[in-house]
């Protein structure tokens, strides 16, 4: 469990309605998201940072709850099973966590995810197309290094996409996404898809290639809204993006509506 030290100063107010939800990547932890959620309580677009464990059977731990007066509070999933690659079972953790969080009051949230944390995401969403009343709704969804056509290893992922996002050719990765569209037609989430492009590889954060991640654009459809941005740079290489500045000022616009 950490907080901030002035975190833990009690206020008063209304109990927050709104949440963001990070989730880690392959392999990973939530120290992936340790320093953009930092960003976040810095910027005054949080608060409060709470750690949410799930055990390799799907047991759901929080190690606190919002407070009164809080704003925005901050959950950073850990996954103990971190390389597990059933999305299937990911879908299960996460409506987990949500309804945990519906529980707690929380009625909307913005969920952020890194690589591999995209697709815990985005499986979620296939799965849970019309909108319910034991689950928050998803106001925004921050997509980071999503690698929805595949990664740098198969040749498909580097294909092109046609004006809608959608690639010539298409792994297996993608095609399991199919039903995707469904969500984004009846639910009216602002998609934010950031991608890297570090220097001195071609079109790729040395993991993703470019249009992997751009090719979510194929799945987002009215009311839903979509945004993509490109960070470049040595710092854009895929397990830095994390790290990376732009992408927590993007974090900041982005749930703040100025982007």
């Amino acid at each position: 469990m950490f907080f901030l030290a002035r975190q833990n100063k009690q206020s008063t107010g209304p109990k927050p309605t709104e949440a963001t939800v990070f989730f880690h990547g392959y392999g990973s932890s939530r120290n992936a998201e340790k320093s953009m959620s930092q960003y976040l309580v810095a910027k005054g677009v949080s608060n409060r940072r709470i750690n949410v464990t799930v055990s390799k059977d799907g047991q759901v731990d929080f190690s606190g709850k919002a407070q009164a007066g809080d704003k925005n509070p901050v959950y950073l999933v850990q996954f103990v099973d971190n390389q597990n690659t059933d999305f299937a079972k990911t879908n299960r953790w996460v409506t987990a966590i949500m309804t945990q969080l519906h529980q707690q009051g929380i009625q909307t949230v913005n969920l952020i995810g890194h690589s591999m944390g995209n697709m815990a995401i985005v499986y979620y969403l296939k799965s849970h197309v019309q909108p319910s009343n034991q689950l928050p709704t998803v106001k925004r969804e921050i997509d980071i290094a999503g690698h929805f056509n595949g990664l740098n290893r198969e040749e498909a992922a580097f294909s092109d996409l046609n004006e809608n996002g959608q690639p010539t050719q298409e792994t297996a990765s993608y095609q399991a996404m199919a039903g995707l569209e469904n969500y984004y037609k009846n639910n009216p989430t602002k998609v934010l898809n950031i991608y890297g492009n570090r220097t001195g590889s071609t079109q790729s954060d040395s993991t993703v290639p470019n249009n992997s991640s751009k090719s979510l654009k194929s799945f987002v459809f009215s009311p839903s809204t979509y945004q993509e941005r490109l960070i470049s740079g040595k710092n854009a290489q895929h397990s830095k993006l994390h790290e990376n500045k732009e992408v927590d000022e993007l974090l900041v616009k982005f749930l703040t509506d100025k982007l």
